[in-house]
């Protein structure tokens, strides 16, 4: 049996995570048309995506909120009271960033019954 020596393990990984954040980015033109001639779209997404994973995400639906909301407001992971928020002792990344969505659409539905 063959195995995989660690810098042909990292070479794989790099193309898996390519893989997918190219998918996710596939959906994410499909939503949002008017993002596919953006040649700076796979940048962002690449870059949010390897700081999911300095966060520790795990699951597939959190990393491709985070990856949405990158590719429609670039660099929000990096505004400082986000990045303290997420950063911050007690939770993971991942979880963080669960309860930041949560109260972001707890705020956008209150929005819409006040109009």
């Amino acid at each position: 049996m063959n195995r995989l020596t660690e810098q042909q393990w990292a070479i794989l990984k790099a193309h898996e995570d390519r893989n997918y954040v190219e998918a996710v980015r596939e959906d994410i033109v499909r939503d949002y048309p008017w993002l596919a001639d953006d040649p700076r779209l796979s940048g962002w997404l690449n870059e949010a995506y390897a700081r999911t994973k300095e966060l520790g995400f795990t699951h597939d639906g959190p990393t491709v909120d985070f990856l949405y909301l990158e590719a429609t407001t670039p660099g929000f992971y990096l505004l400082p009271a986000i990045a303290a928020w997420l950063d911050k002792p007690g939770a993971s990344g991942e979880q963080r960033f669960e309860m930041l969505l949560q109260v972001t659409r707890k705020k956008q539905q209150e929005q819409k019954e006040d109009h």
